[in-house]
């Protein structure tokens, strides 16, 4: 006859089994916690499970469309003409125009009419009115880009000396014809008259302490309808631009 405890001995044994696995277990956990290496089903070391993880290829992809918004962002925000076009390159629907006396060339589009010539610039007008270009060599207000904006700017802002009135003006660093360079860009309307209008206007310095400028003036329209034609023909123009030239 049994004794009280021989019947749980093959029970007490598997216990201690048991037990002795599970601090091995540990044991062995705790050593590969201190090499730094995970568990297998575990996240990886530093990163939240609740983090993402993007594959190679949604990596790339991601970077990529991020690099492309950048670029057409940067290359659309302010316009730019670094180079010296040749004389043979004037698109079509255009002309090139020379102004020996201001020692610039130029192009402007066909149909556009050519107002009374002035000393230091000569002004076209679009057939219908709504455009107005103009090209300009000055040494009235100093001999670099910015000392020619800050003064013209002045001139503009003086109400009764422009017809200029609400203006408001910004202005950017850029390049033309291989140089540094302003643009400017003006709202304003006539005094008088409520019609939104908008000018903007690149300063480039010349030879001999001029400093030559280009610039569009256009009735802004119904919904500023007209505004994108003006940007069009202004970075046309400015691809166009030759100064210091005396003939085509």
């Amino acid at each position: 006859m049994s004794g009280p405890g021989d019947g749980t001995a093959p029970d007490r044994r598997v216990g201690e089994l048991a037990a002795l696995v599970s601090a091995i277990t540990a044991v062995v956990g705790l050593l590969l916690a201190l090499f730094g290496v995970p568990f297998v089903g575990g996240s990886p070391v530093n990163r939240s499970v609740a983090a993402p993880v993007e594959s190679p290829a949604t990596a790339t992809a991601t970077a990529t469309a991020t690099a492309t918004a950048t670029a057409t962002w940067s290359a659309s925000a302010v316009p730019t003409n670094s180079g010296s076009p040749s004389a043979s390159d004037v698109p079509e629907g255009w002309r090139r125009v020379g102004e020996p006396a201001l020692t610039v060339v130029f192009a402007v589009p066909d149909g556009w009419v050519r107002r009374p010539a002035g000393a230091i610039q000569s002004t076209w007008r679009s057939p219908d009115g709504t455009h107005e270009m103009s090209v300009k060599r000055d040494t009235s207000y100093g001999a670099t880009p910015r000392e020619a904006s800050v003064g013209q700017l002045a001139w503009y802002r003086d109400t009764t000396a422009s017809s200029m009135a609400a203006l408001k003006a910004v202005t950017h660093t850029t390049r033309q014809n291989g140089k540094d360079a302003l643009w400017l860009e003006i709202d304003y309307h006539w005094a008088g008259q409520t019609e939104p209008r908008k000018r903007v206007e690149v300063f480039v310095a010349g030879s001999a302490g001029h400093v030559h400028q280009l610039l569009f003036d256009t009735a802004a329209g119904p919904g500023n309808r007209n505004l994108a034609t003006q940007r069009e023909l202004f970075a046309t123009a400015r691809a166009h631009l030759l100064i210091d030239r005396n003939a085509p």
